[in-house]
């Protein structure tokens, strides 16, 4: 539950989340806190990109009067009460962070003759980029090398955020057929080997504290990540 003492734990699940605001395509803002019901965020070793929901109650036709159609941002600052470390805060924050963008809407139900129930299912700017983007390149070195390239070149994912990998112990020359980025790091993702492990595969996924490549082994055995 939403904590009124903002820097100590009174109950379990406790959390600081002053704003949710909605930022539509016309650069209005908007706080939907207030009409928020559910707000979930998704992350897993399985998973690419971030993804989320917000689950809206909505008794002021703000679809409509926002003219919301699955191309605004969301952005918010959730913590834990009493952190400081800004690692272990979710930062989609306009000023500091990095917001996340709608891209559909779904489940519209009409509750009563006031209100409008619908989710808004938002990722992280590199899923969306993924949607939008292609690779076609050949790239010859160290595979996680190439997985960087691929990530931070404005032409791919553009991605400004923290990226942890673990360098590989093999080089190759690999030809990236016109494949969306996080395919194309998929398969280097399966040829690619450990520099001090005998594993096999690496896994490529994001977080809310940023983007990971990185071998099972590297996992079990680095702590606190």
């Amino acid at each position: 539950m939403a904590n009124q003492h903002k820097r100590t734990i009174e109950f379990a699940g406790d959390y600081n989340l002053d704003n949710v605001f909605l930022h539509n395509h016309m650069g209005e803002t908007t706080d939907i806190k207030r009409v928020m019901v559910e707000l979930n965020i998704y992350e897993s070793i399985y998973s690419n990109g971030l993804t989320g929901s917000i689950v809206v109650g909505d008794a002021q036709n703000l679809i409509g009067k926002l003219q919301i159609n699955g191309t605004e941002r969301i952005s918010f600052k959730l913590s834990t009460p009493g952190t400081e470390n800004q690692r272990d805060m979710v930062d989609a924050s306009v000023e500091t962070g990095h917001p996340f963008h709608i891209y559909k809407i779904t489940d519209r139900r009409q509750l009563n003759s006031n209100t409008l129930l619908y989710t808004l299912h938002f990722a992280s700017r590199e899923f969306m980029r993924n949607l939008r983007t292609k690779v076609s390149q050949a790239y010859n070195g160290r595979l996680d090398l190439s997985v960087m390239d691929i990530l931070t070149d404005e032409n791919y994912l553009d991605s400004k955020k923290q990226i942890s990998f673990e360098p590989c112990g093999n080089s190759d020359k690999i030809v990236i057929p016109n494949l969306r980025p996080y395919d194309a790091i998929n398969m280097i993702a399966k040829r690619s080997l450990p520099e001090k492990s005998n594993g096999v595969g690496y896994y490529f996924y994001e977080t809310t504290k940023g983007i990971y490549f990185r071998s099972w082994d590297n996992m079990v055995s680095v702590r606190g990540s």
